[in-house]
């Protein structure tokens, strides 16, 4: 009879601990689920974000406007393009006529 007890607790003792680690492995089941679905969501924003700089670096690149240009126009306008492109020195100078500026939002 004296070891009933002993036995008993530990069983007990064992039953509690395995009911507590079936709560920590719920509870760490759903954080890993949440992990994996903010990671699918940070990939996602990072692939767009490469595919935009791609894209910047694209279309923001001056050969690539001139090819575009030598595409849509014809030769002599394009020849005459590259000697219509300013400098920052030229856009300081205040006597500037006929000059359009183009911004992004």
């Amino acid at each position: 009879m004296r070891y009933f007890s002993a036995i008993t607790s530990l069983i007990l003792l064992n039953i509690l601990t395995v009911l507590f680690l079936l709560y920590l492995g719920n509870v760490s089941r759903d954080i890993e689920k949440q992990n994996y679905t903010l990671e699918k969501k940070i990939n996602f924003i990072n692939d767009q974000i490469s595919i935009n700089e791609i894209e910047l670096n694209l279309y923001t690149s001056y050969e690539y406007l001139k090819k575009l240009h030598k595409i849509y126009f014809d030769n002599e306008q394009s020849e005459s393009f590259s000697s219509k492109r300013l400098s920052f020195k030229d856009i300081q100078k205040d006597n500037l006529e006929n000059i359009y500026t183009v911004g992004t939002r």
